[in-house]
């Protein structure tokens, strides 16, 4: 998988993120789907429960890389809240 991991250099210090971030899963169907590349059109490779936590590895664009247990993969900027 090719994706900017934190801290991402594009971006001032003041909103860096440190590498391991976590984020809570939000949807309102309850669960978020994990992509294998960061396109709502790319294979579900896992879900995630509404309010769960999840690794987040970097970013590309608005797709964040994530981890959620044994499952790795993409998931939509829309759906998750960072937890800083």
């Amino acid at each position: 998988m090719r994706y900017h991991t934190y801290p991402l250099p594009s971006m001032p210090s003041s909103v860096r993120h440190p590498h391991g971030t976590t984020a809570t899963a939000e949807s309102l169907s309850g669960v978020i789907s994990i992509y294998d590349k960061p396109s709502p059109h790319a294979a579900i490779v896992g879900s995630v429960p509404c309010g769960a936590q999840l690794m987040v590895l970097g970013r590309q664009a608005n797709w964040h890389a994530v981890r959620y247990g044994p499952c790795q993969g993409f998931v939509s900027g829309d759906t998750i809240v960072l937890n800083y």
